[in-house]
């Protein structure tokens, strides 16, 4: 399955599709999640959501979280992880919705904890390495993410997403040719994911590399005509 409509996304209908393209991309889902989200779809959404998508046991369980998610009740969200781990303490999917939950909720100390529970042991578990790299970052450690994102791209090296929250990682660590490289990864592997060529072509641009900002935002604006504008203002003509 294509991860084609990740970009441009207007309804609730083209975000449900585009979830659901990501986790085949991002956990190497092998059937549709019981429920896809349909609240407004964020590019953070595209990365984050999916790490969720195909956790618990049952298709109720599913329906749960994914519904949970849908309203925002993080907290909800939290409270239903607890009480699954108190029956199941190291089971990874629920160590990784109550990771993510308490990203949501700013809560990134208990993020971290809960998440490097799930990559020591289980550390093909890549949605557990995305939201620990990105919870790290949004903690204001962007040095320690890409370190997390480093070891995480070794055991994904065909995941997107582990990419491209690597390029952020670098972007926030001013490690900007380190970042393009990441963020051209990322465009590599999914290259209808806008957000990857923005990117890149910020990185260039914050460079003074403007025939290489110029190349991804060609590339941009098929895809997504909103940030291809706003890159646009950040290239200084020749």
């Amino acid at each position: 399955m294509s991860n084609s409509r990740l970009t441009s996304i207007k309804t609730r209908s083209e975000a449900a599709a585009a979830v659901l393209a990501t986790c085949i991309s991002l956990a190497g889902c092998a059937s549709a999640p019981a429920t896809v989200p349909t609240r407004p779809t964020t590019s953070a959404d595209l990365i984050l959501v999916p790490t969720i998508a195909r956790r618990g046991d049952t298709f109720d369980e599913r329906e749960q979280i994914a519904a949970l998610d849908n309203k925002e009740d993080w907290a909800g969200l939290l409270h239903f992880a607890l009480e699954h781990q108190k029956r199941a303490p190291d089971d990874p999917d629920w160590l990784v919705v109550a990771g993510y939950a308490w990203l949501r909720e700013g809560e990134y100390e208990n993020a971290i904890a809960s998440l490097s529970r799930v990559t020591q042991a289980s550390p093909e578990d890549i949605g557990a390495w995305v939201l620990l790299g990105e919870t790290q970052r949004l903690a204001k450690q962007p040095g320690q993410a890409a370190r997390t994102l480093e070891r995480a791209s070794a055991v994904g090296r065909t995941s997107f997403a582990v990419f491209f929250v690597l390029g952020n990682a670098y972007r926030d660590s001013q490690r900007l040719d380190r970042a393009i490289n990441a963020y051209r990864e990322a465009a590599r592997l999914e290259p209808d994911f806008a957000p990857a060529w923005y990117e890149l072509g910020m990185a260039h641009a914050r460079l003074d590399e403007r025939q290489a900002a110029r190349e991804a935002l060609a590339h941009l604006q098929v895809l997504d005509s909103r940030l291809a504008a706003d890159l646009a203002t950040k290239i200084r003509p020749q």
